[in-house]
């Protein structure tokens, strides 16, 4: 029976599918491109988010080149082609590690992405200073297990992930997100907020009941740079080393650590994007000028056999934490005694979690942190 599809049709469709191909192309060979500019490094980061619906775009623009004729036929199948190499890779990478690493990935929920916008419940007060407040997000159930959250931002931002956040409080979760003193040019904060943080845990640990929350159940969280400084306070604590004013200094069950910045002096070194001057900003100068104060917030010196349980996820691809940094304090850590696992996601990127609410690197985040945190 003849094809009496109209030419016209078929032509429209070849060119629709080749304009849904051509930016998925273009985006997937940026997400691979070293991260120089803030085209490719903003492309890399959005991989954790974009994969999943990157394929549905391109399966559908493979079918309309399918139908389509001639010339433009073969143009927009072959653009579609090489459009599904990178999201493809990444889903099936990411898929792959987090299910080793006793997570799961759901590809049909990573279609749709919504946003990561969300509120916490209450705003309240751990300290006198005017940066000294805290967010709560608060789970359905009481005596919830509490999850204290410190947010990431290079020192100098607050990189914020409610929904994230709203994520562990609708699955039982009592989490506290505490503010502190941002860095700002000429005024470094290396050893301000520090000390607000563990002054913020110390808070929490006394205040926990009173929020709704398990105080025989606390772990802690953090993401960049609060994840180094979840870190080091988590094993201060755990050393004996760290006190607080505030109140008591327990140690914490366990460490959730997202890209942690364990070596701000190797992110000192990072020229892309000014990565290196945050790093500036937050300590008062360089390595050399400062070598005591670069080696009072690095993880290394923090490192003791009684630490508790940590678990550290990172992108491989990672622009402004270098990932030899993180795997160099992994190894040291291990070396002494303190049970770390260490995921590596081959093909992402910094902040590859918070671009997107049901994304591949929420997912990442959300069910592997659930099963470390509950499980320790």
């Amino acid at each position: 029976m003849a094809d009496t599809t109209s030419p016209r049709l078929r032509i429209a469709a070849g060119i629709v599918g080749s304009v849904l191909a051509l930016p998925v192309l273009a985006w997937s060979i940026a997400a691979i491109l070293p991260s120089h500019t803030a085209f490719t490094f903003v492309s890399s980061v959005l991989l954790g988010s974009l994969a999943v619906p990157a394929l549905v775009i391109i399966a559908i623009a493979l079918l309309l080149g399918f139908f389509s004729l001639g010339a433009l036929r073969t143009v927009t199948v072959v653009m579609s082609v090489m459009a599904l190499i990178v999201p493809m890779a990444a889903t099936a990478t990411t898929s792959w590690v987090t299910d080793r690493a006793g997570g799961s990935i759901n590809a049909f929920s990573a279609i749709a992405v919504t946003s990561m916008s969300d509120s916490p419940d209450e705003i309240i007060r751990y300290g006198s200073g005017t940066d000294e407040t805290a967010q709560i997000y608060r789970p359905k159930s009481a005596h919830a297990h509490v999850l204290v959250d410190i947010h990431g931002g290079g020192w100098n931002t607050d990189a914020t992930m409610p929904a994230t956040l709203r994520w562990f409080a609708d699955h039982g979760w009592l989490v506290i997100r505490p503010s502190y003193t941002l860095a700002s040019q000429g005024h470094p904060t290396w050893n301000v907020a520090p000390q607000q943080i563990a002054c913020a845990w110390a808070w929490s640990v006394t205040h926990v009941k009173e929020l709704g929350g398990d105080p025989s159940h606390m772990a802690m969280m953090g993401d960049s740079a609060g994840g180094g400084m979840a870190i080091n306070l988590a094993y201060g604590a755990a050393s004996g080393k760290l006190t607080s004013a505030c109140g008591p200094m327990r140690t914490p069950q366990a460490v959730l650590a997202l890209y942690p910045t364990v070596d701000v002096s190797a992110v000192e070194s990072v020229t892309t994007l000014g990565a290196g001057n945050a790093a500036k900003m937050y300590i008062g100068g360089t390595p050399q000028q400062f070598p005591d104060r670069y080696r009072s917030v690095n993880s290394s010196t923090w490192i003791t056999p009684q630490a508790p349980p940590t678990m550290v996820i990172q992108g491989q691809n990672d622009t402004f934490v270098p990932p030899h940094s993180v795997r160099t304090f992994v190894d040291a850590a291990r070396r002494d005694g303190v049970e770390v696992d260490h995921v590596q996601l081959p093909m992402l990127n910094h902040a590859f979690d918070s671009q997107a609410r049901n994304s591949l690197g929420f997912q990442v985040v959300t069910s592997l942190g659930q099963r470390f945190l509950t499980h320790n």
